[in-house]
């Protein structure tokens, strides 16, 4: 009888067995991980080293991984390898002036100023990035919107009456027009931002006064962070569509609920 429980006890136990030789050989086991790996039981990290920017009390893994995901690199895009205190990789430059650029639009520009909803998170890295290094500038044909979108001819622009920060010479309508970059970069119509009897001269429409402080955004970005190393070929800068890309209201990694537009 005890030969035969024996006998039991070895088949049934045999294979309970192997399952555990198994774990306790692999490199990257749970319990590697529980000893110090990065499982639960792991070891802080070591303070960082080097941050001229950000805060030492700074979530410095979440913050880094924001900006891989936004970018859609790995840590060594800006890090040297096994030295993430070096600055000899010159991107790490360019990451530090994105940081001051983003500081500045959030500060400059809250939500008070009335592009981002209620409750909306301010611009991050994704905004402009999109998961990718180099943002896009240019609205792609597809989301053009060529003609006027009222249907009728526009009215004579009167010098002087509605352009308040734009010069009196600026190409205000038609093909390849300033009115006609900001319809393509937001996907909106005219009166979205137009509106009142007159809707080229009044500004009853408040809108009309955000899409001013949105040039303001633009030229200040563009004259204090030029030569960064991140736009495509060539002197092009941000533009409308660079943030907007189709949406009225630019999207974050803290606002995924406001994807942008499919173009249809």
């Amino acid at each position: 009888m005890n030969k035969n429980r024996k006998e039991k006890n070895r088949k049934e136990g045999g294979p309970m067995q192997l399952l555990i030789i198994i774990l306790l050989l692999l490199p990257g086991s749970l319990f590697a991980q529980e000893r110090g790996g990065g499982g639960r039981g792991a070891a802080p990290l070591p303070p960082p080293k080097n941050l001229k920017l950000l805060d030492p009390k700074t979530e410095i893994r979440f913050v880094m991984q924001s900006f891989n995901e936004a970018l859609g690199v790995q840590c060594t895009h800006c890090h040297v390898q096994g030295d993430f205190a070096s600055d000899e990789n010159p991107k790490k430059e360019v990451a530090r002036k994105m940081i001051s650029m983003v500081r500045l639009i959030d500060t400059s520009f809250p939500s008070s100023a009335g592009v981002f909803p209620d409750g909306y998170h301010e611009v991050d890295c994704s905004t402009c990035h999109r998961g990718n290094v180099k943002p896009e500038t240019v609205a792609p044909s597809k989301f053009y919107n060529r003609g006027n979108s009222l249907g009728n001819p526009p009215p004579a622009q009167v010098p002087g009456v509605s352009l308040k920060l734009l010069p009196v010479e600026t190409h205000v309508h038609g093909a390849d027009s300033l009115m006609g970059e900001f319809r393509d970069a937001l996907r909106v119509d005219c009166n979205y931002c137009h509106g009142g009897g007159k809707p080229q001269e009044w500004d009853l429409n408040p809108r009309k006064d955000i899409a001013r402080k949105m040039i303001m955004l633009v030229r200040q970005i563009n004259a204090q962070f030029p030569g960064t190393g991140v736009f495509p070929v060539g002197e092009q800068k941000v533009t409308c569509w660079t943030c907007h890309r189709g949406d009225p209201h630019p999207v974050s990694l803290g606002n995924k609920a406001y994807p942008p537009p499919q173009p249809k």
